[in-house]
């Protein structure tokens, strides 16, 4: 049961709800500053915005590289699904190699 709702957390709900914030609504109104500079804002924005000082080598790349493929697809419907496989694996991971 619980795994099943971290499940339905990390891996469904986390992704859609940061997708359009961080690259939806986020890199939309930092569009002004030019591409570049609103992906790496965007991703430094998401990294931070998890709070977790050991994992920002992982998560602002991350989030620089989420940023740049909805500015490639002009979607935010592909990084939300690189976003969802990126949690399901991380929390399968943290489950089976504790």
């Amino acid at each position: 049961g619980a795994f099943a709702a971290n499940v339905v957390l990390f891996a469904v709900v986390a992704p859609i709800v940061e997708e359009l914030t961080f690259r939806g609504l986020g890199q939309s109104l930092l569009a002004f500053a030019g591409r570049w500079p609103s992906i790496v804002l965007v991703g430094l924005a998401f990294g931070l915005a998890h709070g977790l000082l050991e994992a920002l080598l992982v998560l602002v790349p991350f989030g620089i590289a989420l940023a740049w493929l909805r500015d490639r697809a002009e979607s935010v419907y592909p990084g939300m699904i690189v976003h969802a496989l990126f949690n399901a694996i991380a929390l399968t991971l943290s489950v089976t190699h504790p």
